[in-house]
C-alpha cells in the first residue's frame, strides 16, 4: 500500500511539473483582472437590451429582477476577443513594470522569471493582433464597435509603454482606467447588440466613477515600487490619506449619478461598498484598502451573476482555477487578504 501511495504521489508530482509551466502562460494574462472587464461588458449588454428571457418576482419588495439565461453569440464573441485584447495589455504592463513589481513583491511570473520573456512577447502580439482581426471580421458593419476596440488597443499600449506611459502620469492614469474599463468596456457590451446613442453615454457614467474609485485604491499598495521606478501615479502624488478621500468622493459621485440615471445595479453595488470605504478612510492601512476595493468589485460582479447566471460559472470556475494554480505553484492563497 505504501509503495502504491508513493507511486500515486510521484505521478501527481509529475503531472504538476508538466502542467504548471503551461498554466504560467495563462495566469500571466491575469485572469482575476478580467473579472471587471467581463462584468462591465455584460452590464453594457444588459442595459442595451430591452428584453430578457425570464424574471424573478420578489413579492414583499414588489420588485422584478430581469434575468438572461442565454447570451447572444455576439456577446460571447465580445467577451472572448476583449479578454484577448485586455490580456495582451496586461502582459505588456507586466513586462514594462518588471522592476517595480519585483520591488512591490507581486506578480512573480514576469518579475521573477518564471515565464520566458520572448514567449510572452509573442503571446501578447498574437493575442493583440488576433483580437483586432476577430473584431473586424465579426463587427465590420459597426464602426462604433471597431472604434471602441481601437481606443482600447491604444490605451492598452500607451498606458504602460514609454515615452507616453500614462501609468506614470498622475490623473491621466486614473482617467485611462476609468474610461477604459468603466467606459469603453461598458460601451462595447452595449454596441455588441445595440446601437450607440446618447443614452449609453449617460448609462456609463456611474460605472466610470465606480471604476475610478476602485483604481485609486489599487495605486496605494504599489506606491513604494512605483515611486522608486519614477512612476508618479495618482497614489504617489496624493499619498495614502488624500487618495482614500478622493476614492470615497468618487464613490459618492458614482452613487449620485446612478440615482440620477435610475441605475439600480450601480446604485446597489456602490452603496454596499460605502461602509468599507469609510473604514478605509478611518484606518488607511493596506488590508482595509484592499478589502474596500474587493468588496466594490465583488458586489458588482455578484449582481451581474444574478442577471446572467451563466456568468457565475465563468467567474467561479476562473477563481477556483487561479486559487488552485497559486496554491500548487507557490504554496500561497491567492487572492489573499494582502494580495
Amino acid at each position: 500500500m505504501e509503495k502504491q501511495s508513493h507511486a500515486r504521489t510521484g505521478r501527481h508530482n509529475q503531472f504538476l511539473c508538466s502542467v504548471l509551466p503551461i498554466c504560467d502562460y495563462l495566469i500571466v494574462l491575469r485572469p482575476t483582472l478580467l473579472f471587471p472587464v467581463w462584468t462591465l461588458v455584460l452590464l453594457g449588454h444588459f442595459h442595451g437590451t430591452a428584453h430578457y428571457s425570464h424574471s424573478f418576482q420578489i413579492e414583499f419588495l414588489g420588485a422584478e429582477i430581469p434575468v438572461q439565461f442565454d447570451l447572444d453569440t455576439r456577446v460571447w464573441v465580445s467577451l472572448c476577443l476583449y479578454s484577448m485584447l485586455a490580456g495582451a495589455g496586461y502582459i505588456i504592463n507586466q513586462i514594462a513594470d518588471k522592476e517595480s513589481d519585483s520591488a512591490n513583491d507581486k506578480l512573480y511570473l514576469v518579475a521573477d522569471g518564471y515565464v520566458n520573456l520572448t514567449l510572452i512577447k509573442l503571446e501578447a502580439a498574437v493575442l493583440f493582433i488576433a483580437s483586432i482581426v476577430w473584431a473586424v471580421v465579426w463587427f465590420y458593419r459597426s464602426w462604433a464597435y471597431l472604434a471602441l476596440i481601437a481606443v482600447s488597443a491604444v490605451l492598452g499600449v500607451i498606458y504602460s509603454v514609454r515615452p507616453i506611459r500614462l501609468k506614470g502620469i498622475p490623473v491621466l492614469d486614473l482617467l485611462a482606467n476609468a474610461i477604459g474599463y468603466g467606459g469603453v468596456a461598458f460601451l462595447l457590451g452595449w454596441t455588441a447588440t445595440a446601437t450607440l446613442n446618447l443614452e449609453v453615454l449617460q448609462r456609463a457614467i456611474p460605472y466610470v466613477f465606480c471604476v475610478a474609485a476602485a483604481f485609486v485604491n489599487t495605486t496605494l499598495p504599489d506606491v513604494k515600487g512605483d515611486s522608486a521606478q519614477g512612476d508618479r501615479t495618482t497614489g504617489v502624488l496624493l499619498g495614502t490619506r488624500r487618495a482614500c478621500l478622493l476614492s470615497i468622493l468618487l464613490l459618492v459621485i458614482a452613487i449620485l449619478s446612478a440615482w440620477l440615471v435610475k441605475d439600480a445595479v450601480a446604485l446597489i453595488a456602490a452603496s454596499v461598498s460605502v461602509p468599507f470605504f469609510v473604514y478605509m478612510n478611518v484606518k488607511p492601512n493596506r488590508r482595509a484598502i484592499v478589502l474596500a476595493t474587493r468588496i466594490g468589485i465583488l458586489a458588482l460582479t455578484l449582481i451581474t451573476c444574478i442577471l446572467f447566471p451563466i456568468y457565475f460559472v465563468l467567474f467561479g470556475g476562473t477563481l477556483l482555477f487561479v486559487r488552485w494554480y497559486y496554491a500548487a505553484r507557490f504554496g500561497i492563497v491567492y487572492p489573499g487578504s494582502e494580495a
